[in-house]
């Protein structure tokens, strides 16, 4: 999994959401330590514990924080979730480098001594809502600000609220090197510091599909339709039936929880599902359709024939999603009503897999750069 020879004697700390029970989270965060350790550098996944998203994704307590429909749900659902949980840090535990001490944040200063370069990203970790505005995750620990760097982070948002900004400008000017996810952070960092700043793709693209595909477990099943959904959908489950109508496909619905089951009984699928089952499901379903950025970037990554809802009525557009589509050139994929399921699409794959290996070289050369100290 990690190199045994280094072209390097640098340390590297990559500080990011490892610990979130989400499938993009997990596997970004595997990517990115991955595709720094196969550069040739000593490199860990900072074992930070945020108070505020420990609270988040605690089974039993953290009620405070969740609405009353979310307690009732989560007791419901409370065994699958336990199951989910345990193979989500079963997977990190074993596929990526964890430092060796488990910090928090009274002592997380302790860490400056051990790590020659740190990283945070990618994920939202410049997003304040997500961690309670956490600033760790900012690296204002690092006391040599010639060793603060950022790759792909993202802010998740579009504007920084005006009692925020201040705080934020002293925080950005700290790092090194910045790279951002979207082009809406490329516009707030410029705006809150007079910098300008790269941007780069997700870390899952750091990875192709080959590689990907040695920590997918095979579903052990063929011809079906793969639902995976953040959001409630305006479309997506009527979608999937109208095209499991016109293909003869059965519905997987990754992340079904036992409530969906009752709504959903002509569905398949499970709330415990893993993140190596969750590739294998997307390396080998006939189709997907989804709302998800991270669901649109596996089903490029893997060649899939995918349909994506990118605007919802109760929620905001999925930017990232689109501009993931328009980048490769799979627009066409987008849908906006059930009229949209059209089996003739013409789906462009080479030039897409064409474009991501050359954004992967892009970030591959950036990340080189600052692991070295260049």
């Amino acid at each position: 999994m990690f190199p045994a020879e280094r072209v390097s004697e640098m340390k590297i700390g990559v500080i990011t959401f490892h610990r979130a029970i989400n499938y993009g989270a997990a596997l970004q965060t595997y990517a990115l330590q991955r595709a720094i350790s196969d550069l040739g550098f000593d490199t860990e996944v900072i074992d930070y514990r945020c108070e505020h998203m420990e609270n988040l994704y605690k089974l039993i307590g953290g009620f405070k924080q969740k609405t009353f429909k979310q307690n009732i749900r989560g007791f419901i659902n409370l065994i699958p979730s336990w199951k989910k949980m345990n193979s989500f840090r079963s997977m990190i535990a074993g596929n990526t480098k964890l430092s060796p001490v488990a910090y928090d944040s009274k002592s997380i200063a302790t860490a400056n001594q051990r790590y020659d370069v740190f990283i945070t990203g990618s994920d939202q970790v410049f997003n304040y809502a997500c961690s309670d505005f956490d600033k760790n995750y900012y690296l204002s620990f690092v006391e040599d600000t010639r060793k603060i760097n950022s790759y792909a982070a993202s802010f998740g948002i579009s504007e920084i609220p005006q009692e925020y900004q201040s705080e934020y400008t002293r925080l950005l000017n700290r790092f090194n090197h910045l790279s951002v996810r979207e082009e809406s952070g490329r516009r707030i960092v410029r705006e809150l510091t007079g910098r300008d700043c790269a941007l780069h793709v997700d870390p899952v693209f750091l990875l192709n599909a080959a590689e990907w595909s040695k920590l997918a477990k095979d579903p052990g099943i063929d011809n079906y339709i793969l639902i995976y959904r953040l959001n409630k959908s305006n479309i997506i489950d009527d979608f999937a039936r109208k095209l499991a109508k016109k293909t003869g496909k059965r519905v997987i619905n990754i992340g079904q929880d036992l409530i969906d089951k009752v709504k959903n009984p002509d569905f398949e699928g499970n709330l415990s599902t893993s993140v190596e089952e969750f590739l294998g499901l997307f390396k080998h379903a006939d189709y997907v359709v989804t709302n998800s950025f991270h669901g649109t970037a596996f089903s490029v990554i893997f060649n899939r024939k995918l349909y994506v809802e990118t605007k919802q009525k109760d929620f905001k557009k999925n930017d990232r999603a689109e501009n993931l589509l328009k980048l490769t050139g799979l627009t066409d994929s987008i849908i906006e009503t059930l009229d949209d399921c059209n089996l003739d699409i013409v789906r462009d794959f080479e030039h897409a897999q064409s474009v991501l290996s050359s954004e992967r070289e892009s970030a591959l050369d950036y990340l080189r750069g600052i692991c070295s100290n260049e």
